[in-house]
């Protein structure tokens, strides 16, 4: 099949690695214009393309001629409005409106539930005030309403690679030690990806959450003693505003334990 990539960084780039040696031919995009040399090497036909908001970029029309696209665009939250990330996805569904494209794989991210210190699923409403982000719930408004086929993967915490959790809380005071963590691994993400491609049910949401619900402290702190780092400085409240995330997934046979990584 032929797949596009619209944002090959620490997710995307290993997904179109998986893809590409289930003998998918894999396009992709990247901002930076050092890594087309890269994408290309990986066996990835690169593409340079920006939203900003607007599509900036060399012939990243062709992205559009993909029978699938999988959708890697997280918000920047820290440094841009969350308006700017819904126009990026407008522009995006103005793009596919105008395309071959049949079907779309968009990564979402479970901050789109709010906190209600109890469980969420799938049926569970978005709710700005409680603290669903703004540039998630957004984004889903605006992708829902393509004409293509469209699975959206709302995500957990995403660790992996250089992402250990509690590395940046090393030796610092925080707070909510008894609070319930709703983490995926990359690797568990990447698999669950390249296990839809071929799939024939679409349109639906789906949370992709390990079962593992283990509290901030017994994860960060085994984190800390795995890799080496001195643990966080746990303070009041033990426990934070949160949500516990229940998903599907959790029945999947490749819900390892979180202590395996």
């Amino acid at each position: 099949m032929k797949i596009s990539i619209v944002g090959c960084g620490w997710l995307g780039l290993p997904l179109a690695e998986n893809l590409i040696r289930n003998n998918h031919t894999v396009l992709g995009s990247t901002t930076s214009k050092e890594k087309l040399t890269l994408l290309s090497n990986k066996g990835i036909k690169p593409f340079l393309m920006k939203l900003n908001p607007m599509p900036e970029g060399q012939n990243f029309n062709e992205l559009f001629n993909s029978e699938l696209m999988i959708i890697n665009l997280p918000p920047k939250s820290r440094t841009k409005q969350a308006s700017f990330y819904r126009e990026q996805i407008k522009y995006l569904k103005y793009l596919l409106a105008h395309s071959v494209v049949k079907k779309v794989i968009f990564i979402s991210s479970t901050s789109y539930y709010p906190n209600s210190n109890a469980s969420v699923d799938e049926s569970t409403m978005a709710n700005i005030s409680l603290g669903s982000n703004q540039a998630v719930v957004w984004g889903e408004q605006e992708i829902r309403n393509i004409k293509q086929e469209l699975i959206i993967l709302r995500c957990g915490g995403l660790m992996g690679g250089d992402r250990i959790p509690g590395k940046w809380f090393s030796g610092k005071e925080t707070e909510g030690a008894d609070t319930p963590v709703n983490y995926i691994h990359r690797e568990d993400v990447i698999k669950h990806i390249a296990s839809l491609v071929t799939k024939e049910k679409w349109n639906r949401i789906e949370n992709l959450v390990n079962s593992n619900h283990l509290s901030r402290k017994v994860i960060h702190e085994a984190m800390a003693k795995k890799y080496g780092f001195l643990p966080p400085v746990w303070i009041k409240p033990e426990m934070a505003s949160h949500k516990r995330v229940e998903s599907k997934y959790r029945k999947s046979e490749n819900d390892k334990n979180l202590m395996d990584y």
